[in-house]
């Protein structure tokens, strides 16, 4: 991990001078990014220790995605609060999701957002959004994309020099069949290789119409992109501090693995449970899918999704419908479907 910091910090420095990094690390609670957020604080104790070294200001976020109106701490408060005590080196802050609706890399025109009702409350209006996404797959899919428009913006606003996000080997597989699955398999490299991703900005115009207004390139790294997650589990073992905080019951994660029907679940979740069940025994394939995704061309684009944010295939959805054939789509937000990628068309749409 400190080889791909230091190449992260080569990549994104721009002046010879000892200058901070900072970087914001997303945390879901989970193995990975728990890992990586104890790394990151092992690594700002110790360039506290160097004079000669440059400033290292880790930044751990975490979205909370309870989007219920109740009272008082919020669980995910809580927890971070237990991960704060015992990694007291790096910066800790929870942020509700309903803060995405500031977010202006999301053309929320293309979401079936109702803002009919003034005044409403942002976790309500939320909610009324995931519920009119057709499927479980679409909601797990659009979240996951709020999600990572507001770590960026959080990025951002920290001055950050990067974004770093705590995916496994095995998570990074289980990203990449459920991308591809979920139809957006051109943008596949720009999921999740390591490197820039274009951030668009939306404005609404006086006719009512929302247009990009700016673009800018921001950097997003996985560090722990060649460390499979059962490594990962065995390490929180071995540190007390951090698995006091990420209890990791292995015989249940294991047991959960054993799915009967997968009518419930979301393909990601599918995805995630057949890579955890096969990494032990095919470590070698799993290994093969992120190197081989790697290698694999960062296209550039002229034009972006106004919802996942990548960019669109230039040769048309036609590659990626398959059968279903191209189609406008129907309800609401079908007017902005020619300003989504084929996989948000049809996460929104169905």
């Amino acid at each position: 991990m400190n080889k791909r910091l230091g190449n992260l910090h080569k990549d994104t420095r721009s002046s010879k001078q000892l200058t901070t990094r900072r970087y914001l690390a997303g945390l879901s609670f989970g193995p990975s990014s728990s890992v990586l957020a104890q790394l990151l604080d092992e690594l700002a104790l110790r360039h506290s220790e160097k004079k000669a070294s440059s400033p290292f200001e880790p930044v751990i976020v975490h979205i909370d995605t309870d989007l219920s109106n109740t009272d008082g701490e919020s669980p995910a408060r809580k927890l971070l609060d237990e991960y704060r005590r015992v990694l007291s080196h790096a910066t800790f802050e929870c942020v509700p999701l309903n803060d995405v609706l500031s977010v202006k890399s999301v053309d929320w025109s293309t979401l079936p957002l109702d803002t009919s009702i003034p005044d409403e409350d942002p976790s309500a209006r939320l909610r009324r959004m995931f519920d009119a996404l057709p499927t479980l797959t679409s909601r797990t899919d659009v979240l996951r994309q709020l999600i990572r428009h507001l770590l960026l913006q959080k990025a951002q606003e920290h001055s950050c020099s990067a974004l770093l996000l705590g995916h496994s080997t095995t998570a990074l597989a289980a990203l990449t069949l459920s991308e591809v699955a979920n139809g957006r398999g051109f943008a596949v490299p720009l999921q999740v290789a390591d490197g820039m991703t274009t951030i668009c900005t939306y404005e609404a115009a006086e006719s009512g119409a929302v247009q990009e207004t700016s673009r800018l390139e921001f950097p997003v790294y996985y560090p722990l992109r060649e460390i499979f997650r059962n490594e990962l589990i065995q390490y929180i073992d071995l540190v007390p501090s951090l698995k006091e905080v990420v209890p990791v019951d292995q015989a249940g994660a294991a047991a959960g693995n054993s799915v009967v029907s997968h009518k419930d679940l979301s393909i990601e979740e599918v995805m995630t449970r057949y890579f955890d069940s096969v990494e032990e025994g095919y470590s070698g394939i799993v290994a093969n899918v992120v190197r081989t995704t790697g290698k694999l061309e960062r296209v550039p684009g002229n034009s972006f999704c106004g919802s996942c944010g990548m960019s669109l295939d230039a040769k048309g959805d036609s590659r990626w419908a398959g059968e279903i054939g191209d189609d406008a789509g129907d309800g609401p937000g079908a007017a902005g479907a020619g300003r989504l990628c084929y996989g948000c068309k049809r996460s929104i749409h169905g």
